[in-house]
């Protein structure tokens, strides 16, 4: 029962750490500047939790400069879709 916990608590901190990192990285400015990249198709992933840690990592390795992660429902489970800029 005390590793379930441990599980848990866990996943719920590297989800506060990611939501954390990816809100100055998607927060962006508010003007449409035609000079910014479009957000492009990445992967997608069985959790939201999953998509937020690939999303750091890419990031953390300069491959790309922003990130977001949909949600979506695909036959009946819960996909999460990684877009890059």
């Amino acid at each position: 029962m005390l590793k379930k916990k441990w599980r848990s608590r866990a996943v719920a901190g590297l989800a506060l750490g990611a939501a954390v990192v990816a809100i100055p990285l998607t927060a962006g400015s508010a003007s449409a500047d035609s000079a910014s990249p479009r957000w492009r198709y990445y992967a997608s992933y069985t959790s939201e939790v999953r998509c937020q840690t690939a999303g750091n990592t890419l990031a953390q390795q300069g491959k790309i400069t922003a990130f977001q992660c949909n949600a979506r429902i695909v036959n009946g489970a819960r996909h999460a879709q990684l877009f890059v800029r």
